[in-house]
């Protein structure tokens, strides 16, 4: 197997890469654009196709940036290591992957049996990019682990550790009431709220002080987004990433079909917004705009379960809701995916340092575990399932 690296995607011919990549808008040449355009982390890329005997068998996509581990630890010993040493925790790293929380991966291989040689061969790609920009730390991210690199991953001496959880909402059925109906009484009484304000086609809804609204994302939208996307940022006690105005501006401009959802409560003001991406029966809740600490009413709620309402009557048959922890997604009916990072610190001392501290640096943080869906031959396939 060998590997041919491109350092733009304009770069890549347009038929070289569509013939192998996986129908998931983050290989797409248009959500791609938008993360090498915008300049979140300030990071850069490069391209890998694989191939076998001539034929391309294989993609990756490779980001360097730098990243601040501490933002990930919960130890007070972190917070203060990073009093007498600023920037002991600031590494620049090379990842299989880019700077975007969405649970997704970036390394896609045709045929199973090829795993091996193509993560060898891309693990090579890495090592010779932070060699040249002597960058400290290796990165696959974020696999689950029945997609099968875990082993061959911790072969190449990388550490797995747990990365947030991703959530999704598999094998949707073709009615509201069908997927409501499956659930169990407690859980179903929850969407009561859901149900009663998406009366009616829309695509705006009212019941009570409630409103919800699907609109465009345009460019005046992204601007209102970003406002609520940088509040809520402000507040959160770990990121991974912060996106610049340019990526919801280059979402606005690119070809992928991207949505917002507005839930309103007219008493008191408050809002949420949703930024969802579609793509062929797959709905990627993606990020959300939330200028206030708390919500009265459970409003987030509200907007997860109109979510899924929505992508119900849109003929979706998976709702992707995102790398979070928490009761909230778990008791709409979402069931949450254990993701892993592989990494591999640049050396022996360093490796042996990170084998050691990793559980610190990366603590996992589970989803609670609730009895949703009935236990019954009726349920959808897929959702009958505690999630675990």
């Amino acid at each position: 197997m060998r590997a041919e690296i491109y350092e733009t995607l304009d770069s890549i011919p347009e038929e070289l890469w569509d013939a192998v990549a996986p129908p998931d808008f983050f290989f797409t040449r248009a959500f791609l654009r938008v993360m090498e355009n915008s300049g979140v982390e300030n990071a850069g890329y490069r391209y890998v196709v694989l191939r076998v005997d001539d034929e391309p068998v294989g993609l990756a996509v490779l980001s360097r940036f730098r990243l601040r581990l501490d933002l990930l630890a919960d130890d007070r010993w972190v917070t203060r290591m990073r009093r007498v040493a600023p920037r002991l925790f600031d590494v620049t790293i090379v990842c299989c992957g880019v700077p975007a929380s969405l649970g997704q991966h970036h390394l896609h291989v045709v045929r199973p049996e090829l795993k091996q040689a193509a993560l060898g061969r891309v693990h090579l790609c890495m090592e010779a990019w932070a060699e040249q920009s002597k960058a400290s730390l290796l990165i696959f991210k974020e696999h689950s682990e029945d997609q099968g690199v875990g082993d061959i991953a911790r072969a190449m001496g990388y550490v797995a550790v747990p990365t947030l959880p991703d959530h999704s909402l598999p094998a949707l059925p073709a009615t509201e009431a069908e997927y409501v109906g499956s659930m169990r009484s407690s859980y179903r009484r929850k969407y009561k709220a859901a149900i009663a304000l998406m009366q009616g086609p829309g695509p705006a809804w009212t019941s009570g002080p409630l409103r919800l609204e699907e609109a465009p994302f345009t460019h005046q939208a992204a601007d209102e987004f970003l406002v609520g996307y940088l509040a809520l940022m402000e507040r959160a006690a770990a990121r991974l990433e912060l996106y610049t105005p340019g990526f919801f501006h280059g979402l606005v401009d690119s070809t992928l079909d991207t949505r917002q959802l507005r839930l309103s409560n007219t008493e008191n003001g408050e809002t949420l917004i949703a930024l969802m991406i579609a793509c062929g029966d797959v709905l990627t809740f993606a990020l959300v705009a939330k200028d206030h600490a708390e919500y009265e009413d459970a409003l987030y709620a509200v907007l997860l379960r109109c979510i899924a309402l929505y992508a119900i009557r849109g003929g979706f048959t998976q709702v992707r809701l995102g790398q979070t922890s928490g009761y909230a997604k778990v008791a709409m009916g979402a069931r949450p995916r254990r993701l892993e990072a592989y990494i591999r610190v640049r050396g022996r001392l360093r490796q042996e340092g990170l084998k050691r501290f990793g559980p610190s640096l990366f603590p996992e943080e589970r989803s609670p575990e609730l009895s949703v869906f009935k236990e019954s031959a009726d349920v959808p396939p897929g959702v009958g399932q505690d999630p675990g």
